[in-house]
């Protein structure tokens, strides 16, 4: 039916009749269906297939992250606890348009007596795009891609499809960081903080960890995946990453690009932090990560561009780039690598700063007040994207909180004594 490979790929195929087929298909199941079209091909963009064969069996409780289908063949649900409790579903079926699995408990699993070939699609991408259409259901985006744009999203593609994705390291900071972790002689306080100080090797470390993830629990910490992994593995890990993933640029702009974009990102995470501070419900460690992966997709969106110096050369061809595709592509990178909710949901809303604000202030909202005080006293463009704070709901939310947000230059000052600690620690 589909041309894909046999092993597990992202579904973007270089065939346009593969993925007309594959929307085709969406359009008629549940839930997938519940998606307008753009959606239902933002998601078919990262759905996976899986070929089994007769000694294939995949469990039950293994598959919470994902809606999966069958898509050729058939297959069966079986429970070990009690052998009546299963079913047969086969392709072209009306069960077929419905998850194969509609519990995820450890008795339960998918076998075939033959072949079958299955669809996966990403229960939390799900959840964030029917959300966001919910949310918006009278509004719509209009967004003008362009040559470069496409460009990048195109490699990006490829990178998923091949499994080869990669985000680039800060080099001085990566051969710092290098240095101390291969000394071995930090404890667990300190690797985190070492670990959670790059946007990239943190996003490979709780990237490794979210590997080793069982019953759904991904880690929100470098903390915790640190434990999970094991100190030695993380030693190991903060001195492979930044060995590997060497930054250097190709030309002048995609350089200061970067150094803004890295300044930004250990900006955000450092406020994050001292926001989360006053706030009892949410963690600080979580919200310093938070804010550190909240533009993760234009990390992602530099290192595919610096394979294009040429077509970069244009500052402004660069900005316009990242704001278009940065939100899409960290949400898609972040799902694939098995991030928790609120990291994807600070890359889906922060930057919608006219949102309303109902209900406990969360992390996106940290992340949101984060740029508004970065862009109030250090905009990176000349025509400001950002609004005034005096013009939004957040601000009067946050100052409830003790929180004020017209008082940008005491919140850096207080960040600013963060990311001394880290640089005192770095050197």
């Amino acid at each position: 039916m589909f041309n894909f490979d046999s092993k597990s790929s992202a579904a973007a195929d270089t065939s346009a009749n593969d993925m007309s087929q594959l929307l085709a298909l969406a359009a008629r199941l549940s839930p997938i269906s519940e998606l307008n079209e753009a959606n239902r091909l933002t998601i078919c963009k990262s759905a996976t297939v899986i070929n089994m064969n007769r000694s294939t069996d995949i469990a039950a409780n293994k598959e919470h992250r994902w809606f999966t289908y069958v898509l050729e063949g058939q297959v069966d649900v079986v429970n070990s606890k009690d052998k009546d409790d299963g079913e047969s579903i086969a392709s072209g079926a009306d069960r077929a348009n419905q998850p194969v699995l509609k519990e995820f408990t450890q008795h339960l699993a998918i076998k075939t007596k033959t072949t079958a070939q299955l669809v996966r699609f990403g229960r939390e991408l799900f959840d964030i795009l029917l959300n966001e259409q919910q949310k918006n259901a009278t509004k719509v985006h209009d967004i003008r891609v362009s040559e470069n744009d496409n460009l990048i999203f195109d490699s990006i593609v490829s990178a998923f499809e091949e499994k080869s994705i990669s985000l680039p390291c800060q080099a001085d900071i990566g051969q710092r960081i290098a240095s101390l972790v291969s000394q071995g002689t930090m404890g667990i306080p300190e690797l985190s903080r070492i670990l959670a100080s790059d946007p990239a090797l943190t996003a490979h470390t709780l990237h490794e960890a979210n590997k080793l993830a069982s019953g759904g629990e991904t880690t929100q910490t470098m903390r915790g995946a640190i434990t999970r992994l094991g100190v030695e593995s993380a030693n190991q890990l903060g001195v492979k990453i930044p060995s590997e993933q060497k930054w250097q640029a190709a030309n002048p702009v995609i350089e200061k690009h970067m150094a803004n974009y890295q300044k930004r990102a250990t900006l955000t995470a450092a406020i994050c932090k001292v926001f989360a501070k006053s706030l009892p419900h949410l963690s600080d460690e979580r919200a310093h990560l938070i804010g550190l992966m909240a533009d993760a997709g234009e990390l992602m969106i530099l290192g595919h561009a610096n394979n294009h110096p040429e077509q970069f050369a244009d500052a402004e061809a660069l900005h316009t780039s990242a704001r278009n595709l940065r939100e899409i592509v960290g949400m898609w990178l972040l799902s694939a690598w098995g991030f928790n909710e609120n990291f994807i949901e600070a890359v889906e809303s922060a930057r919608d700063f006219y949102r309303n604000h109902t209900g406990e202030i969360s992390y996106a909202d940290l992340v949101t007040a984060a740029l508004l005080t970065i862009e109030s006293e250090m905009p990176e463009e000349e025509n400001k994207s950002i609004p005034s704070v005096v013009n939004l709901l957040l601000p009067r939310k946050l100052q409830q909180a003790g929180i004020d947000l017209q008082n940008p230059k005491q919140i850096l000052q207080e960040a600013a004594m963060e990311l001394k600690e880290l640089h005192q620690l770095l050197n």
